[in-house]
């Protein structure tokens, strides 16, 4: 090899045959295709080549700038809390044939619309609107999110589509907020839309609005975020126009195609080099499924990688099941979503549909990843920060270590009942958790995987909502050990002031998010009724509908990121830093860490190291633990594994665990 993982041309790789991913035994990559064979374009095709370098830069960009302004449109026209002020919501342009332009927005495009409209059905000053998972294409994962999609033309010619998708507060079902943890299909999860024409030449169809609306407990926060949906997509719409009266609507259109193109030639030539050829397996666990609380169900995955792509084979996948944590999506939209995290290596790229043609996803049909009608799937987040975790795994092995620890980073709580004006009110926040260290640095604190999401200020909820907030800070020692250590989560305190229902989506509760290359699992999240009294009550795994009291106070807690590297070879004066600000307690550092801290009377200090005391302790310690693991999953894990009730496919660390290195790379940082 020249320049770390670079292949010489000498140096012949395996390469992966696709063919066996073409047949039955997996599902399609992409539920819907729309091959071009309309008059314009052989020309488009061909113009698409020749645009030059500045020019392309030019529309790649005010095509980004266009999906920034219609997103910052939302936020401030948006009603919901969980849209206008924790970012739930994404805007992209896609192409006539569905292909995403832009940087990807995790799941809708316009397929659907496709698939129930003919192209001269759709017509100027149409807005259509769906969120049906099951009729999405692969593109919409659970009914609270409402796609919204406008056609664009130019020269009397359909040329794109905007779209912009965002959680919405309720769309009806069995459960306030449509989150039912307890459904069994899709039936019991709210309305079900299918695209349907909002809008039809300009005009609103009131009774297709009428139905929507009078589906949702809470119409006006419904009304109110789809509109601004609406609003955003039309500012796209008119940003794209405006770039076809300045460059001609051919160009415009071609240059679709090639920031596709350039989009693919960079995960090619500069990405794939990063990553060592060869195949690598990860697993990982969600808690349960929501009905069966017994049964963790197992997302596995083996990466395959030569020099020309990337293939990620989800057999040994569970099976879909019975509970609401299942994702009808495909593998073109894993192909987007897992690939969004080749930026690592070539920041700044545009992550769009040209991933697709480097980075493949594959999946058996019918596992829980890749579930059919009338499956539920109102929680399936779950899977998506799993399938996370999975990969990273994965490359941790790939890379010998060099991959950042596990990470939750999503958590989602609130209350509902009546208020004291007895009107119905819910109060939901998606609240952040502690990311994975990394092989060079500390994990962060309280991060949420929603980009842009903020936790919400107390004044906030308390002037609309009938609780006070009474505490909000970090989590102590839920980062995992390591010679880096993984972000810390949230402790956040909250009183109700009426009698009604506590709900908790957390994915954490008895798992851990587990540490890599030798660091430790981080701590597990869940919440707690009334800490610390006689009455108090643990909440482990996700929760709909908790009684509590006026006067109760309820701890929500959330996970630790997965610790990088030997905490013995974390740097004392780390220690005490972590210490000296209460992120880490006395008794953490020395069992953990193995780092002797004694106070001092100097109150700017407070603490000093003991460095003989430390010294002796960890060499102590060093001869007597088992060995470190590549992937360390924590104790709850680790005792299913003993009993043979989990299985995983590579647990021990590697024999060339190089303790100097860990050692010079954590004093030079």
């Amino acid at each position: 090899m020249a320049d770390g993982n670079r292949r010489e041309p000498a140096e012949r790789a395996q390469i992966f045959d696709e063919a066996p991913y073409l047949t039955s035994a997996y599902a399609p990559f992409r539920k819907s295709c729309f091959v071009r064979d309309d008059e314009h374009w052989p020309r488009i095709e061909a113009l698409k080549d020749t645009i030059d370098g500045v020019t392309l830069d030019v529309l790649e960009w005010a095509l980004e700038a266009a999906i920034d302004e219609g997103e910052a449109a939302v936020e401030r026209t948006a009603v919901s809390t969980i849209v206008r002020e924790q970012h739930d919501y994404r805007a992209s342009l896609n192409t006539i044939d569905c292909n995403s332009v832009t940087r990807v927005s995790w799941a809708a495009t316009a397929d659907p619309i496709r698939n129930y409209y003919a192209l001269d059905e759709i017509e100027e000053g149409d807005v259509f609107l769906y969120n049906d998972i099951h009729e999405s294409s692969g593109t919409i994962g659970h009914l609270p999110d409402f796609c919204v999609v406008v056609p664009i033309f130019s020269d009397g010619r359909l040329i794109a589509f905007a779209q912009l998708f965002g959680h919405c507060n309720d769309v009806g079902g069995k459960m306030s907020g449509s989150w039912s943890l307890t459904a069994t299909t899709v039936f019991e999860e709210g309305i079900q839309v299918p695209p349907v024409k909002l809008y039809a030449r300009g005009v609103r169809n009131a009774d297709v609005w009428k139905i929507i609306l009078r589906n949702s407990r809470y119409p006006d926060d419904l009304r109110g975020d789809v509109d601004a949906f609406v609003g955003a997509t039309r500012i796209i719409q008119r940003r794209v126009e405006e770039l076809c009266r300045r460059y001609g609507t051919d160009v415009v259109e071609a240059g679709f195609y090639r920031i596709m193109d350039r989009c693919a030639e960079i995960v090619r030539e500069d990405a794939l080099p990063h990553f060592p050829d060869g195949e690598y397996v990860g697993e990982d666990f969600l808690e349960t499924d929501g009905i069966d609380l017994d049964r963790p169900v197992k997302l596995m995955l083996t990466i395959r990688k030569d020099p020309e792509k990337i293939i990620v084979d989800f057999a040994g996948t569970d099976p879909q099941v019975p509970g609401p944590v299942n994702w009808v999506m495909d593998g073109r939209h894993y192909s987007k979503w897992l690939g969004g995290f080749v930026k690592a290596q070539v920041p700044g790229m545009i992550v769009n549909e040209g991933m697709t043609r480097v980075f493949k996803a594959y999946l058996p049909p019918r596992t829980v990843l890749s579930a059919e009608y009338p499956a539920a799937g109102a929680d399936r987040m779950d899977c998506m920060l799993r399938m996370l975790g999975a990969y990273m795994a994965a490359m941790a092995k790939a890379t010998g270590g060099q991959m950042v620890g596990d990470s939750q980073c999503i958590q989602l709580y609130g209350f509902f009942g009546k208020d004291l004006d007895g009107k119905d009110f819910l109060y939901r926040e998606i609240f952040g958790a502690g990311s994975g260290a990394r092989p060079f640095a500390d994990g962060t604190d309280t991060v949420d995987l929603v980009p842009h999401s903020k936790n919400l200020p107390s004044e906030f909820i308390e002037q609309r909502f009938p609780v006070i907030v009474h505490r909000v800070g970090m989590f102590p020692d839920s980062g995992g050990p390591g010679a880096f250590r993984g972000g810390l989560g949230y402790l956040k305190d909250v009183e109700i002031l009426v009698d009604g229902h506590f709900l908790t989506v957390s994915y954490r509760t008895i798992f851990s998010c587990f540490g890599v290359n030798g660091g430790m699992a981080g701590r597990s999240g869940g919440a707690i009724v009334n800490p610390g009294t006689p009455q108090a009550q643990q909440i482990f795994f996700k929760r709909e509908a908790v009684p509590v009291r006026a006067g109760d106070i309820v701890r929500i807690l959330t996970p630790g990121g997965g610790g990088w590297g030997d905490p013995l070879a974390r740097v004392p004066e780390r220690v005490r830093l972590d210490v000296q600000r209460g992120l880490v307690s006395l008794a953490s550092a020395r069992e953990d860490y193995g780092v002797e801290i004694v106070a001092v009377e100097d109150p700017g200090r407070r603490y000093e190291v003991d460095l003989p005391a430390t010294q002796a302790l960890r060499a102590a310690r060093k001869a007597t633990r088992p060995a470190l693991k590549m992937i360390n999953r924590g104790p709850h894990a680790e005792k299913l594994i003993r009993e043979g009730k989990i299985t995983v496919s590579d647990f021990d660390y590697p024999a060339n665990f190089d303790e100097a290195a860990y050692l010079a790379t954590a004093g030079a940082a």
